[in-house]
């Protein structure tokens, strides 16, 4: 029950709401996608942002390891955690809910948690903050065999030119842009296409931006593009 206790103080100033579902972080709904290997850097407010949630896909078996570390070495008031795929938001944490804790530990200013998992799904890397302006690293590794995620069917594709992508503040630390435009198409939070969810292809549209080629980006029925074409001219 402490760990129930500690991290739903920690995030008691946190808003239950949820805006919208675009992946800024904010809780389970919003939390952003990353892969292994991936460095994420943002900076933690128990004001501003008390919590930040990232997703990752996982399969049975796969050991997972988290690392955080406080570039300012500020201290422990933080706190870093695997929750599992039944989670369903950040105000309404249960003890099933945390399947790794980092505890009251903290090594030379970092955070560290493990987790061999038992079934495949999608889980939750949580950081919980509790002073404001924390900048810190964050990176995932794994051992074992990834799960293979079979691509849903496409219901249409944009094509052309990257015309422009529109980063913010508060997604670019992932590696997320608000908005891309293709071939004079948008797809963005309020359109039919959503910006990709995955870091790795907005840097292939970034890389197509740059040198002018044509792209194919293809879309599920939730209009997510998860498959990325680039085309010689």
């Amino acid at each position: 029950m402490r760990q129930v206790l500690f991290v739903a103080g920690l995030l008691a100033v946190f808003s239950v709401g949820v805006r919208g579902q675009e992946p800024d972080g904010t809780d389970i709904a919003t939390a952003i996608p990353i892969y292994f290997g991936q460095i994420v850097s943002d900076i933690g407010d128990v004001k501003a942002a008390p919590a930040k949630v990232y997703a990752i896909t996982l399969a049975r078996g796969q050991r997972i390891s988290a690392d955080a570390s406080n570039q300012l070495r500020r201290g422990c008031n933080w706190r870093l955690s695997i929750w599992g795929p039944s989670s369903r938001n950040v105000a309404a944490l249960q003890n099933r809910d945390v399947l790794a804790d980092s505890g009251d530990r903290c090594l030379d200013n970092g955070l560290t948690v493990t987790y061999t998992v038992p079934a495949a799904g999608t889980y939750y890397i949580i950081l919980g903050f509790g002073v404001s302006g924390v900048p810190y690293t964050l990176r995932v590794t794994s051992e074992g065999t990834p799960i293979a995620v079979p691509n849903p069917p496409t219901a249409g594709c944009l094509t052309g030119k990257v015309d422009s992508i529109l980063f913010s503040m508060q997604r670019i630390a992932a590696g997320l842009a608000d908005e891309v435009a293709i071939g004079g198409q948008r797809a963005c939070a309020s359109c039919t296409v959503k910006a990709p969810l995955y870091p790795e292809i907005t840097s292939r549209l970034e890389g197509a931006l740059r040198s002018g080629v044509n792209v194919e980006a293809c879309y599920d029925s939730a209009g997510s593009i998860f498959q990325l074409k680039l085309l010689r001219q």
